[in-house]
């Protein structure tokens, strides 16, 4: 599939596209304020934007039908949510509504010897090589849930419950899976070595599972990632999510921050700490207090691990025999929507794969302060890195409309593989050494911790801005040229147990399209709406709204092959990029659930449509396929079944929220194709 290219300014939206070519070598001026080979929407922020957003989007499915059968279960206790997991692997189970706070560690779980033979996929997670330092996880001790063999499931909470001491990890037999509106926690505690190596605890470990999405969840901080991605994952977003904590030096009491250092102030009390290898020993000793400690500790240095490992370059065999195609080259990752505070790296760190980052906010500002302030821990304090996007072997991360606060390096690693080996283990140092990264930050702005501020694109300045300070460029021959993916040369004939000796060589994408459109607020409304909507309990939404995977404002573009049910049509790619409906016969219908069109109705309705015979009718109705006639559209010939042109008819009558069915009419075979359409005032 690719890109949704609109070639006028469709329906009155402003749309931004920009094409680039295949420049040789680096480009002396390219400043550009789009990504190229993609396609955006800009405009305020609307219900439309709750939808689910870039490669998820090709995959997840709605499930608000499920709401009152068989298939949705509650849940208010670790059991309940255990049994609910293993119904949804034989299918009996497709919603799980989380109603109370769930306690998943091993040791509140208290499993007996049937249960653990029952609930095999619940495991007891290794304890810190360095000991337990937070009491609370020394009670409830850590378990992995390893979810496998589910196709199709969604798991939310309509009150914004919490998930605690809990990995859940999403295994490659896994597709289609929605988690929204739930809270993780307590999967933290104070590493006395200031390394963050002593556990693996991650909140969620995306472990080859495809078409994935994560939306208006929270997460505070763990021992190691907070979302990790590995093993030929695809199709996956995480929207609208509050990552990290403020700098705080009264945090809840009842916070695994504060039990914590409060268990560390006790040690450090009673002498009992190595004052030549404790770093909270040193922190104190040199004049921090208790509670600035606290305030430091509220940081997570690691936050998505996209690709597990070099070796995974290229067909991955899981331990179980199920074989990922391509490895690390299928990884697709959207990050939209999301508010990030006191966060130190890996925003994403990508190998060989694709990430698409748009409207985030970066806030290191809290945690910069405490740096700022305190002399001890700023001298003995490892967490210190502000860094964001790192493109590694072959990999293409672009990001737009983003803002970044305290923050030094936006984008780091380096153009040119081999430049940057520092962490890789042989062979895979000589392997990879000429893949190329492509990495690009366009319309966003990012003020550093000395409070400098810059607007613009990476590219600016050949090169050589705010933007770039961690970059190792090479002969900058990425500037001004974008590729969507790479791909190793002859892969197909490779072993991952017999690697080859010599360098890769790679091809890229540079005529690849991006998949999917996608919507951005403006800049200047990046932040106050993130956050404002992204996090846990934002929207208030009944128990089916929240299983919806779209959301249609009338007078945003819709895209026609984004409808909730139909008949008769079939999606098809389209010239103008993504897909359109087509194969559209008489009486066939395509419907849009709960679309808004507020107190005062539309006067119009845009449609872009093309057609190969005489054309046909599309009666706008509401709520059923035989509902309230609010407007017909006739379509004649356009000369073509990809010739596009927009079309606007009369509409009245269309007021508050409905299902908006498109009807359509006319004489025997195919009448016409939709690309999208809109509703104007």
């Amino acid at each position: 599939m690719i890109k949704k290219v609109l070639r006028s300014l469709m329906l009155g939206s402003l749309l931004v596209t920009l094409t680039c070519s295949n420049l040789a070598g680096k480009a002396e001026a390219a400043a550009v304020n789009t990504i190229p080979n993609a396609s955006k929407v800009e405009q305020g922020y609307d219900s439309s934007f709750l939808s689910v957003p870039g490669f998820a989007s090709l995959g997840v499915k709605d499930r608000s039908s499920y709401a009152g059968t068989s298939y949705y279960r509650t849940v208010s206790s670790g059991r309940e949510f255990l049994q609910a997991i293993l119904d949804a692997g034989s299918g009996a189970v497709k919603v799980i509504e989380v109603t109370d706070n769930l306690n998943l560690g091993w040791t509140e779980l208290a499993l007996n010897s049937t249960e653990i033979s029952k609930y095999s996929f619940v495991t007891k997670y290794p304890d810190p090589s360095n000991g337990f330092t937070n009491p609370l996880l020394i009670t409830s001790g850590v378990s992995k849930l390893s979810i496998a063999n589910i196709d199709g499931l969604t798991i939310f909470s309509a009150s914004g419950k919490t998930i605690k001491h809990a990995e859940l990890k999403l295994q490659s037999s896994v597709n289609d899976i929605v988690i929204r509106n739930l809270n993780f926690d307590e999967m933290w505690q104070w590493d006395d070595t200031g390394e963050h190596k002593e556990v693996g605890w991650t909140f969620i470990k995306v472990n080859g599972a495809n078409n994935v999405w994560i939306d208006h969840c929270k997460f505070s901080i763990a021992a190691d990632g907070m979302i990790d991605m590995e093993n030929g994952s695809t199709n996956v977003t995480y929207s609208w999510n509050e990552f990290g904590l403020a700098a705080a030096q009264n945090p809840a009491t009842s916070s695994s921050i504060y039990k914590s250092i409060e268990y560390m102030e006790q040690k450090y009390a009673t002498g009992s700490l190595n004052s030549s290898t404790s770093l909270y020993y040193k922190m104190r000793n040199e004049g921090a207090t208790k509670n600035q400690i606290m305030a430091y500790a509220a940081y997570h240095s690691k936050v998505h691990l996209v690709g597990s490992g070099d070796k995974d370059y290229t067909n991955y065999v899981g331990s179980n025999g199920v074989e990922i195609k391509d490895g690390n080259q299928r990884l697709r990752l959207t990050l939209a929507y999301n508010r990030y505070t006191n966060v130190g790296s890996r925003l994403p760190m990508i190998r060989q794969g694709v990430g698409h980052l748009f409207n985030n906010s970066f806030d290191n500002s809290t945690h910069q302060n405490v740096l700022d302030s305190v002399t001890a821990i700023s001298k003995y304090g490892h967490d210190k890195l502000s860094r964001g996007m790192n493109a590694r072997n072959g990999a293409s991360i672009a990001g737009d409309t983003n803002v970044y606060n305290a923050f030094n390096e936006p984008l780091i690693g380096a153009e040119r593989q081999g430049d940057d080996t520092a962490n890789m283990n042989a062979p895979f140092d000589v392997l990879f050494k000429d893949a190329m990264n492509h990495s690009l930050i366009v319309n966003s702005t990012v003020t550093t911790s000395s409070g400098t501020t810059y607007t613009g694109s990476s590219w600016d300045n050949n090169g050589v801005n705010a933007f770039t300070s961690g970059m190792n460029w090479n002969n900058k021959a990425t500037i001004g040229q974008w590729a969507w993916s790479s791909s190793i040369v002859g892969i197909e004939n490779m072993s991952k147990s017999n690697p080859p000796s010599t360098p890769f060589t790679f091809t890229y994408g540079y005529n690849e399209q991006l998949p999917y459109a996608y919507k951005t607020v403006p800049l200047s409304g990046v932040v106050s709406t993130v956050n404002q909507y992204a996090g846990v309990s934002k929207v208030s939404w009944n128990t089916a709204e929240w299983l919806k995977t779209n959301y249609y404002d009338a007078y945003s573009t819709i895209e026609a092959e984004r409808y909730t049910s139909m008949s008769g049509v079939k999606n098809e790619a389209s010239s103008e990029g993504g897909q359109n409906v087509g194969y559209i016969e008489n009486g066939d219908y395509i419907a849009f659930n709960n679309v808004n069109f507020g107190s005062v109705g539309p006067t119009s309705f845009e449609a872009r449509v093309a057609s190969g015979t005489s054309g046909g009718t599309i009666e706008i109705r509401l709520d059923s396929s035989t509902g309230t006639l609010v407007g017909t559209c006739p379509v004649a010939g356009t000369g073509g079944w990809q010739t596009w042109v927009t079309k606007t008819c009369a509409i009245s009558g269309a007021t508050g929220t409905h299902n908006v069915y498109l009807k359509f009419t006319g004489s025997s075979g195919y009448l016409l194709n939709l690309n999208g359409f809109k509703f104007i005032k």
